[in-house]
C-alpha cells in the first residue's frame, strides 16, 4: 500500500478508521489506549501513524494509566518532529521527567496480538515499533528482583530486556 492510500478517507470502512487517517493527517499520529474491563490483561497504548509520517517506529506503552500515555506518546511525536529519536536500544531521561526509559524493538511476532490497527493502516507488518519501557516510582524495571509482581503484570517485557546505561 502506498503511503497515499494509507491516508485516503475513502478506504475507510467505520469511524474508528476514519479518526484514524484523519489523526495521522492533522496530527502524524492516532493513540489507541486498550484495557480488559474484567482487568485480566494489562493496559496499553500504542500509536498508528509514526513510521507513515516520520519513519519512526510506533511506540506501545504497557501499564501507565490512558492520560500519562496520551500525554506520551503526544510528547513523543512533537519531539520526535524535532529531530528527536526513540528507537531500538535508545533510552531517554525526558519522556518520564526524572525516571530513565528504554525503547527496544517489539517482535513481529507480537504485532498480531497487540497492533492490530497498525497492520490494518499499514496493510501488514511492514513497519517497525518499540516498547517503551519504564521504572516505578522507585527507580525498579520489571526485570529486576527488587520488582514486585503488580509492576511485573502491568508492564510485560515483550522485548529484549535492554543494555542497561548507568
Amino acid at each position: 500500500m502506498t503511503p497515499e492510500e494509507r491516508i485516503n478517507l475513502d478506504r475507510a470502512t467505520d469511524e474508528a478508521e476514519r479518526k484514524t487517517i484523519k489523526d495521522v493527517r492533522q496530527y502524524g499520529v492516532h493513540i489507541l489506549h486498550i484495557f480488559d474491563p474484567d482487568d485480566e490483561d494489562p493496559r496499553f497504548s500504542y500509536t498508528v501513524g509514526l513510521w507513515h509520517t516520520h519513519k519512526h517506529p510506533e511506540v506501545l506503552i504497557f501499564g501507565l494509566k490512558r492520560d500519562l500515555c496520551q500525554s506520551v506518546l503526544n510528547w513523543i511525536n512533537e519531539h520526535i518532529v524535532e529531530g528527536h529519536s526513540f528507537r531500538s536500544g535508545e533510552s531517554s531521561m525526558e519522556v518520564l521527567q526524572g525516571f530513565r526509559t528504554y525503547f527496544e524493538q517489539l517482535p513481529q511476532d507480537k504485532f498480531r496480538e497487540y497492533l492490530g490497527f497498525d497492520i490494518w493502516f499499514y496493510g501488514g507488518t511492514e513497519f517497525e515499533c518499540v516498547q517503551m519501557i519504564w521504572p516505578n516510582t522507585s527507580g525498579i524495571f520489571p526485570w529486576e528482583s527488587r520488582a514486585n509482581e503488580e509492576l511485573r503484570w502491568l508492564q510485560p517485557i515483550l522485548t529484549n530486556r535492554p543494555l542497561l546505561i548507568m
